[in-house]
């Protein structure tokens, strides 16, 4: 039995134990720390399971709140004095514990016997897909076709770096045609229009990238990057990662810091289990020597970036002012000078992006592509699409346990159970209510209050009594009738 699972049995028993003692003990008093205590174990519970700001809000509003300020109104009024601890309806009492014996039994007993409550699968729904423009090309139309689709999807006019929005298109092979917005013309032929395969519950970007030259035969090219409107982790935004620019270089995403200088150091070589990888020995004699190598100390956000190869799927800490640069990897010993190892590595930074924001429970679409080229012969120069995060950006859901995630949980799959609980609470107090209503009168007690209360003594004696001086009241008397009145 695994630490987690342990410290799960203790907290849950000693909840139930408090829970217990709340419902059976005949103080008050004592009734409010249990379930002050069974607060606790729930809030204890909840840190568990990664959510933090739910149990919090259960210590600091539940217990520390609302059961403290019942418990100071039970102490302050007396109530575990004047509790009437006579049980008028001892029938209560068995049938709960029926009703809660047969549905632990009903849940129990699948789970024991079966391996578990065998729950249908959900299907998966319909693939959600959206186009990017990162050719190199100024406004294309974009039209895909397949047999899943009754007519052709039409995207008119994409400029270079926009994105359609997301449509639901059935799962399928589907053929992707590009031709030029201003004059409508395919910019390959139709036997060469590439092909994507969508599958059910997938969410994918399919990014047009590469440069239309009719001399050499090079058309643009479609992939699919993979999209996930899932959670990130807490405080961490996801970063979608794609080498749209340079077929001769292999880059790296890489977070220089405040200095905004590329850092390198010197280590060993190790192997995939992780041991130092010894240079050969001329002799058996000759001292075994490491291999070393130079490699990138700043924060690599993803490597490996090929182009056109797999987009690389990095999560990376929330913040506002990253210093971003894409670094090539290609032949990286090449930039690397043993008199001045850390400033000549400066020249292997393809590109710089500075103040660049990532976001928690966001999804950026990070594609490195080369700008149209607007003048004949030039080099392209490469840019950063959507770099200003106004649409590639993706709103995921939120991590678990976080304010957002509880609103879009509660406004989203729960606000019908939600509304449905709160009209059983109202239903229950009422029926508390109506339960702890006293008994009505006896015909005795009846026949006591409907007779006045008889004073045996003045009250002026009453009073004089308990303050211990005489009060002298000047009782208005009548004139004495006049003789002949």
């Amino acid at each position: 039995m695994g630490l987690e699972l342990a410290f799960f049995l203790a907290i849950g028993g000693l909840a139930v134990l408090f829970a217990v003692g709340m419902l059976l003990s005949e103080n008050a008093v004592h009734s409010a720390l249990f379930l002050i205590g069974n607060f606790g174990c729930v809030a204890l519970l909840f840190l568990m399971l990664d959510a933090p700001f739910i149990g919090m809000v259960q210590i600091v509003v539940y217990t520390g709140a609302i059961m403290v300020l019942f418990l100071f109104v039970i102490m302050l009024l007396g109530a575990e004095q004047t509790t009437d601890t006579t049980r008028r309806f001892r029938w209560l009492t068995g049938s709960a514990t029926a009703l809660a014996i047969a549905f632990i039994a009903a849940i129990a007993i699948p789970m024991v016997i079966s391996g578990g409550l065998v729950l249908p699968e959900g299907q998966p729904g319909m693939p959600q897909l959206r186009v990017v423009h990162g050719a190199n090309l100024d406004h294309v139309n974009v039209t895909i076709m397949g047999d899943n689709l009754e007519e052709p999807l039409v995207i008119e006019d994409l400029a270079f770096g926009e994105a359609s929005d997301f449509v639901e298109v059935p799962a399928g092979e589907y053929s992707v045609m590009l031709a030029q917005a201003s004059s409508g013309t395919a910019l390959m032929p139709p036997s060469m229009s590439p092909t994507i395969t969508l599958e059910p519950g997938q969410v994918a970007s399919a990014l047009a990238y590469g440069t239309l030259d009719t001399n050499t035969g090079s058309f643009p090219e479609i992939t699919l990057l993979p999209n996930d409107f899932g959670n990130t982790p807490d405080d961490e935004g996801r970063l979608v990662v794609f080498n749209a620019y340079d077929q001769e270089r292999t880059l790296a995403l890489v977070d220089l810091g405040a200095d905004q200088r590329v850092t390198v150091v010197e280590r060993d070589v190790r192997d995939e289990d992780g041991n130092v990888v010894y240079m050969e020995r001329a002799s058996e004699s000759d001292p075994l020597v490491a291999q070393r190598e130079i490699v990138i100390a700043d924060p690599v956000i993803a490597a490996d970036l090929t182009y056109g190869g797999e987009a690389v799927v990095a999560t990376y800490p929330e913040g506002e002012n990253y210093n971003l640069a894409l670094v090539d990897m290609t032949n990286f010993d090449s930039y690397i000078q043993p008199n001045d190892p850390q400033g000549s590595v400066q020249d292997s930074i393809v590109m710089r992006i500075n103040n660049y924001p990532i976001t928690t429970a966001t999804e950026q679409t990070f594609v490195i592509a080369a700008e149209p080229n607007l003048v004949a012969d030039a080099a392209p120069r490469p840019t950063i699409l959507d770099s200003g995060q106004t649409t590639l950006l993706i709103e995921t859901l939120a991590g678990f346990g976080s304010p957002l995630a509880i609103g879009q949980i509660l406004f989203t799959d729960y606000l019908l159970p939600v509304n449905l609980v709160g009209f059983l609470l109202l239903v229950a107090l009422v029926g508390v209510i109506v339960l702890s209503r006293p008994a009505g009168l006896s015909p005795e007690q009846k026949r006591r209050r409907a007779v006045r209360r008889r004073v045996s003594r003045p009250l002026v004696n009453v009073i004089s009594q308990q303050t211990g001086t005489d009060v002298l009241v000047d009782v208005p008397r009548l004139d004495q009738p006049e003789s002949g009145d």
